[in-house]
């Protein structure tokens, strides 16, 4: 029986890797997310993937994707919170849009996506849930204000719903990358030189290890360290 994977924003970046990763997997049926409907169908058939288009900050848009999954898979093993926006300069200078933005995609949409998927698993009785977060999670860099918040929002809500559903046999992973080879900030009108981040290839391969691991081996957080390491 094949693994069911869902990965959100996974038409590009390091979304785009992990689906390459783990589509080389015949074990793993992958299921990828993403509201730019022409990347996401490009990856699908490169990769031999299922797609759903979806937009994260959309409670409704969630609810019909994970429907339309569960309706043809009939469960979801892992789901993994991928989806993320950069939001960078003086909070004067930011509109309120785009930090709203930031908000729904980076804190809110893993809190839906994960709304959504827990029932199923529940009712399975199992299911791992990664949650890529960020160093910034962590740290206060310069002139991100909002964007940091969104990560330390997400850091709380992984290490609470831990907590929560560990008692029904879901697991739980906070995943904490670095600087990464991606156009995160080009998409966000920064034009920052990522040639000295980390390649989304071995980010990506991280990601695999998790998954990997025995059911009754639990992994709380998987940071930068550990990927240089790995």
């Amino acid at each position: 029986m094949k693994k069911v994977i869902v990965i959100t924003g996974g038409s590009e970046g390091l979304g785009k890797s992990i689906t390459e990763r783990l589509a080389q997997n015949e074990e793993n049926k992958i299921i990828i997310l993403s509201n730019q409907e022409d990347g996401l169908k490009d990856v699908a058939k490169e990769t031999n993937s299922d797609y759903q288009l979806c937009d994260v900050t959309n409670c409704n848009s969630i609810e019909r994707a994970i429907k339309n999954i569960l309706q043809k898979c009939k469960r979801i093993d892992v789901l993994i919170n991928n989806a993320g926006v950069w939001l960078a300069g003086d909070l004067t200078e930011c509109s309120y849009d785009v930090i709203s933005n930031c908000i729904d995609v980076n804190t809110k949409g893993p809190i839906y996506m994960t709304k959504a998927v827990l029932p199923s698993m529940y009712e399975n009785k199992k299911g791992l849930i990664i949650n890529v977060c960020s160093q910034a999670s962590f740290d206060s860099d310069d002139f991100s204000t909002v964007y940091n918040a969104s990560k330390w929002a997400m850091r709380g809500f992984n290490r609470s719903i831990q907590k929560d559903v560990s008692k029904k046999g879901i697991k739980v992973t906070g995943f904490y990358p670095g600087f990464m080879q991606t156009n995160i900030f080009k998409k966000a009108g920064n034009d920052y030189d990522t040639s000295t981040g980390l390649e989304t290839e071995k980010v990506a391969k991280a990601i695999e290890f998790i998954i990997s691991c025995d059911e009754d081996v639990m992994i709380p957080e998987f940071g930068i360290k550990d990927i240089e390491n790995y």
